[in-house]
């Protein structure tokens, strides 16, 4: 693949997470109705969250607690140049201890990290709660794991584990981190979903309704968005998050724009549904498919461009390692 192409799915991936992340943030816990009473309209680019809402303290452009998350994972790979779930408990646990104040944690992540906080292990940490939270921070360990499906498998069930243990989110961080890893080697004759499919096959054994979801949202794309994701489900539940994404996804595969914004506009967890959404887009189509403003005013834009760039690197090296041990 080259390199260059590599590098703006790589980038895309991460800054498409962020941005619409920052793009949902004033959206979340409210519906579609509410959206348009708080806002006069739907959301159409980055702006503050109305006054009392949760995250009403924050600037227009800022992201939540899950590009926090998805940062920290990606941070810790890079750190280490594979998944270490003890040190991805460590940088959970710091998230946790030293973020003041929190931007609409999930209870999951919280009670997890509690636990690590006494002293728990990171394999005995996580509670059972079907909720999204380790599923969005999935995307780094696709990029990482890209050719390597059974290594992939491995890091994001053990990654999941620190935080959730019930089958839901662990087969929607498989899949979260599967799908990236097939989009990023997407070429012209790729069928998005026919990848969604081998996703749906992929997960099956770890979760039979996860699965069939992801077959059924792949029948439903022709739908439009308020009537699919009224059907599908916008809680934060996983097996709601991961499958709307995909559907967001599915419905305008290169259109950043588009996708997004079917998602934030939808409400409830509109941050991590349009995160998902985001670099799923981004992980098929490049970074070039972010509107420019998006990409230079998102929250720590330079950050999230270097920690990409240098996932590429590590990943690229990985996968030559990889082949050269196959011949």
């Amino acid at each position: 693949m080259d390199p260059r192409v590599l590098r703006s799915r790589f980038v895309g991936t991460m800054v498409g997470f962020a941005v619409g992340d920052a793009l949902g943030m004033p959206a979340q816990f409210l519906s579609r109705e509410e959206i348009r009473t708080y806002y006069g309209k739907p959301v159409t680019t980055f702006i503050r969250a109305h006054a009392g809402h949760a995250s009403e303290f924050l600037p227009q452009g800022s992201y939540t607690d899950d590009t926090q998350l998805m940062l920290a994972t990606a941070e810790c790979l890079v750190e280490c140049g594979r998944m270490e779930p003890a040190r991805q408990a460590d940088a959970l646990l710091s998230w946790f201890v030293n973020t003041i104040p929190h931007r609409t944690p999930m209870r999951a992540n919280e009670l997890a990290c509690k636990h690590l906080a006494s002293g728990k292990a990171w394999n005995k940490s996580g509670v059972f709660s079907g909720g999204c939270g380790a599923a969005i921070r999935m995307p780094p360990v696709g990029l990482l794991y890209f050719r390597d499906a059974d290594a992939l498998v491995r890091a994001a069930l053990d990654d999941c584990l620190i935080t959730h243990t019930d089958p839901h989110a662990r087969a929607a961080s498989v899949a979260v981190a599967y799908l990236i890893a097939r989009l990023v080697q997407s070429n012209e004759h790729t069928s998005p979903g026919d990848q969604v499919l081998e996703i749906a096959d992929r997960v099956h054994s770890i979760d039979a309704d996860m699965a069939a979801l992801l077959r059924w949202v792949t029948q439903i794309a022709h739908l439009r968005p308020e009537e699919a994701l009224f059907e599908i489900g916008t809680s934060s539940d996983a097996l709601e998050v991961v499958p709307a994404a995909t559907y967001c996804f599915l419905k305008h595969p290169r259109q950043y724009a588009e996708a997004v914004l079917a998602a934030v506009n939808a409400g409830d967890a509109s941050d991590s549904i349009a995160a998902l959404t985001g670099s799923f887009v981004g992980a098929f189509a490049g970074w070039e498919v972010i509107p420019k403003e998006w990409r230079d005013k998102v929250e720590d834009s330079e950050v999230l461009v270097a920690i990409a760039e240098q996932l590429a690197a590590i990943a690229e090296r990985q996968s030559k390692n990889l082949a050269a041990t196959s011949q």
